[in-house]
């Protein structure tokens, strides 16, 4: 096959966490980590309905599950409250791996963090690759003001470590 080929390659699936996927969501370096993930949830109409978090708003955990905040009376969470499921989408590997997942609310661990927290469990993670070109990156952003949004990101994530 030419690598120009246009033929369809199923994605890559694994049951655990991609280490890829772990160490860009492991809070450590978040002013490194500029990637945006796009959250995608279900509303009542059964429409996709995304939502765009960073890697100071979520967590993976050593056991696998992945933690998140969220605004508390955004759509996101009265869709997770409804369903649960959603995908969680980010650029590494040259591709795009999409985690699908089913979430369930946790109670504050923080009066610091005034968000909706939920810890998630992976249903599957899948890598989308085209065999004729690499994904170099996904929706990216710059922080205005560094300095600022770090310590609330610090503060979330250590939230995070110690929901229960």
């Amino acid at each position: 096959m030419k690598e120009a080929a246009h033929t369809y390659v199923p994605p890559r699936v694994e049951a655990a966490p991609p280490p890829p996927v772990a160490h860009y969501l492991d809070g450590t370096n978040l002013l490194q980590k500029t990637q945006a993930l796009r959250l995608s949830t279900i509303d009542p109409a059964g429409w996709p309905h995304a939502a765009l978090l960073s890697a100071g708003d979520m967590l993976i955990l050593p056991s696998g599950r992945l933690r998140f905040v969220i605004f508390p009376n955004s759509t996101t969470t009265a869709n997770l409250m409804r369903d649960g499921r959603l995908t969680v989408s980010l650029a590494l590997d040259e591709g795009i791996w999409e985690m699908r997942l089913k979430a369930c609310r946790l109670a504050p661990t923080s009066p610091d963090v005034p968000l909706a927290f939920f810890q998630a469990e992976l249903e599957s993670a899948r890598l989308h690759r085209a065999p004729y070109a690499a994904v170099t990156s996904g929706i990216t952003f710059a922080l205005h003001e560094p300095d600022a949004v770090l310590p609330r990101w610090q503060r979330q994530i250590a939230a995070l470590r110690a929901a229960t």
